[in-house]
């Protein structure tokens, strides 16, 4: 293909290109449309220059013959493969959304659980490939695509310099003697010595891209190559917590995924993601928390539910069957661990009774039953009311009964009903 083609060229009569999406180590990715299908495609084209160099175009096939193979929600899509006018293309799905580079370029520093989230579908769709017998060799952030959906989801670009070891494919992406394959700053000390490599050469680099997203930094850095070549193969390993706030046990995964005797770290992607999915639970707790109606009415029906008392579980876990996000469920938990038992119907009985009694007292008072009752009764009277008195009995010798002896003793124009 020229290399002065450029938007309006249609490729083998069914892809035109419109613009260019960016630029690589081998090609270039322009957004065109399946003329047949009037669909967007994103299409991948080799450069010109090495168009004619045997070893690209086996990268280039490999690259989307790896990804076809997968066939992960996870792994960016192929459509198509194809060469015109002696340069190959792929043709694969157009995806929108950004680069996970472009989102750590934007924000610095990323929620953990969107970390987790991310990576451990990264693992998820690596694992895959590693059963396929193929070993990426360039995970990166700008390998790793999010897909602006709800929720966002993350995908694996970029197979170009994948090592094919076993599978359907045919076995390929062996490289000379001392020759390095990959990005520096995410290779592992094996591809720094350009020694063979397997598929924990990955897990090494998927450790590097989380410390990278959720300290804002990369763990091993150098201003030569040389530099950092040391600092992967013999400086110290940073500790995360050190330098920014990360979920508790981070620290752990972190250091076990960067154990340069590539025998101690995980042994497999799903081991990883399993690790790295534990955190989960904890991660929210690093986030604003939000309350909102449904997250209440949610959490008060969980409480009120009629039924034999349940088992202890921890907060976090019972929290989890709640249809919150994580920062939500960290917020809720607390709540859910020590809930207060409903109140019975005797005490609403009561509390309406009050009401009903203040509400008839408030009712007296406003009609001016109050003046008319301190109208009735005589100063005297009230006065004799509030004086306390012996009780008073007639000697026997008057023949006066002792009832009449208590009517005497009250003042004259009172009743005995006042008392």
């Amino acid at each position: 293909m020229s290399a002065d083609w450029g938007p309006g060229t249609v490729i083998l009569g069914r892809y035109r290109l419109d613009s260019l999406l960016g630029r690589g180590g081998m090609g270039s990715v322009w957004r065109a449309e399946h003329l047949q299908l009037r669909s967007p495609v994103a299409v991948k084209v080799l450069d010109a220059a090495i168009a004619d160099n045997a070893q690209m175009h086996a990268r280039f096939m490999r690259e989307a013959q790896s990804a076809a193979l997968l066939r992960s929600p996870h792994v960016v899509q192929i459509l198509d493969f194809g060469v015109e006018a002696g340069s190959a293309f792929i043709a694969m799905e157009l995806l929108e959304g950004e680069s996970l580079a472009a989102r750590i370029a934007r924000l610095k520093q990323l929620p953990a659980e969107d970390v987790i989230r991310f990576l451990s579908q990264v693992l998820r769709a690596m694992g895959k490939a590693h059963d396929a017998g193929i070993i990426h060799r360039d995970l990166k952030p700008d390998n790793i695509f999010i897909c602006a959906e709800e929720p966002e989801f993350a995908k694996v670009l970029d197979f170009g310099v994948a090592k094919i070891t076993s599978g359907n494919l045919p076995v390929g992406g062996g490289t000379q003697p001392g020759t390095m394959i990959g990005t520096p700053y995410y290779m592992s000390p094996e591809q720094m010595r350009a020694n063979p490599v397997d598929a924990r050469s990955d897990l090494w680099g998927i450790a590097v891209i989380a410390y990278e997203c959720l300290v804002g930094r990369r763990p091993f850095v150098g201003d030569e190559l040389g530099e950092l070549v040391l600092a992967v193969c013999t400086g110290a390993v940073p500790v995360p917590s050190q330098h920014a706030s990360v979920p508790p046990g981070f620290d752990e995964w972190f250091v076990k995924g960067t154990q340069r005797d590539r025998e101690r770290r995980f042994a497999s992607a799903r081991e990883m993601a399993d690790e790295l999915i534990k955190l989960s639970a904890v991660a929210g707790s690093l986030r604003s928390q939000f309350t909102t109606v449904r997250n209440i009415a949610a959490v008060a029906s969980l409480s009120s539910r009629p039924g034999p008392t349940p088992s202890r579980a921890p907060a976090a876990a019972r929290a989890d069957h709640l249809e919150l996000t994580t920062g939500q469920r960290a917020a809720t938990a607390k709540s859910l661990d020590d809930p207060r038992p409903p109140r019975g119907a005797a005490v609403y009985v009561l509390i309406a009774t009050a009401v009903l009694i203040f509400a008839g007292v408030g009712a007296f008072v406003a009609s001016g039953g109050a003046s008319a009752f301190k109208g009735a009764v005589a100063p005297h009277s009230a006065a004799a009311s509030l004086t306390p008195r012996a009780p008073v009995s007639a000697p026997s010798s008057q023949g006066l009964p002792a009832a009449s002896a208590s009517a005497v003793a009250a003042p004259s124009g009172s009743s005995s009903g006042a008392y």
